[in-house]
């Protein structure tokens, strides 16, 4: 019973779905190579907002190579540095030893 219910709503729907599309319009007929919304205008490739991303993404990797050259540069600079050999530090020099006596004795004889 349920089994029967079940195939006359099918084919119900079925019959509402085709007369829904008998009486839907038919899209306009489109010509070969031309796309519906460009309709008479030539598709020159990319649209202007396209051309503009392609535009800032070669602006941005140029910009990259230049800082990349830059670093490279002070790279070069900074590790390129040539250092003596490990010299050892100069000894300090010694203190003068000082003198046992005040220096204002001294003066006087």
């Amino acid at each position: 019973m349920v089994a029967e219910r079940t195939r006359l709503a099918r084919e119900q729907q079925k019959k509402a779905a085709e007369a829904y599309l008998a009486k839907a319009p038919e899209p306009a007929p489109t010509t070969e190579g031309e796309s519906p919304k460009c309709s008479g205008e030539k598709n020159s490739g990319l649209s202007t907002t396209q051309w503009l991303a392609v535009g800032s993404i070669v602006v941005s990797l140029v910009g990259l190579y230049y800082k990349r050259e830059e670093l490279k540069g002070i790279a070069t600079v900074a590790f390129d540095k040539k250092t003596p050999e490990a010299a050892p530090e100069p000894a300090p020099e010694p203190e003068p030893a000082r003198a046992t006596h005040p220096k204002g004795l001294k003066k006087i004889i």
